[in-house]
């Protein structure tokens, strides 16, 4: 059986207007996560060991696999391995520290943004005791500051691409929803 003449224009047009309705939801998972605020800030000094070191993105992230990691100036890891996403802030990656003793440290981090796409950095900062400020460039913590054990079982059951698969399900309805009308249109269904 022929088709109309313009059914695969129409067919066509349908599935323009739904790829271009996806790429408009999907625009802010586009592009890259950065770093946007640090703490401590990246060359601060501390007068005292802080609690936590907290990273925020522009975007939400999605932290697998050892996505922070605190390192002293001898290399040995000093953090509590226990780097996660805040609870109550997609874009803000937490991890608990021990009591640091004075000298320089390194964050290194590594997370996914959400198209995808990984990006990595790194900074320092210093704990120095003698500082008669209480901290010199150091900045205050993004978040307040709370321990991993308070914070179990508020994760978020969705990640980040829940607009990108929402967003092709629908295009796959609407594209079966066009494909139906125009099988009936033309009798064949």
């Amino acid at each position: 059986m022929k088709a109309k003449p313009g059914t695969w224009w129409r067919l066509a047009a349908l599935f323009g207007l739904s790829a271009a309705w996806l790429l408009l939801l999907c625009s802010t998972a586009l592009a890259h996560a950065r770093l946007v605020e640090s703490y401590p800030d990246d060359g601060g000094t501390l007068a005292e060991s802080p609690e936590q070191i907290q990273l925020l993105f522009s975007e939400p992230v999605e932290a697998e696999f050892n996505p922070l990691e605190v390192y002293d100036q001898g290399g040995g890891r000093v953090d509590e391995e226990d780097a996660r996403v805040s609870p109550n802030n997609a874009k803000l990656l937490v991890a608990d520290l021990g009591g640091l003793s004075e000298g320089s440290y390194t964050v290194e981090w590594r997370v996914a943004s959400a198209d995808g796409h990984p990006v990595s950095g790194a900074y320092e900062f210093v704990v120095d005791t003698s500082t008669a400020d209480a901290s010199e460039g150091a900045g205050e913590p993004i978040e307040p500051i709370e321990r991993a054990a308070e914070q179990e079982g508020t994760r978020s059951v969705w990640g980040t691409n829940q607009v990108a698969v929402l967003g092709l399900l629908l295009v796959g309805i609407l594209a079966l929803a066009g494909l139906v009308v125009l099988r009936r249109r033309d009798g064949t269904l």
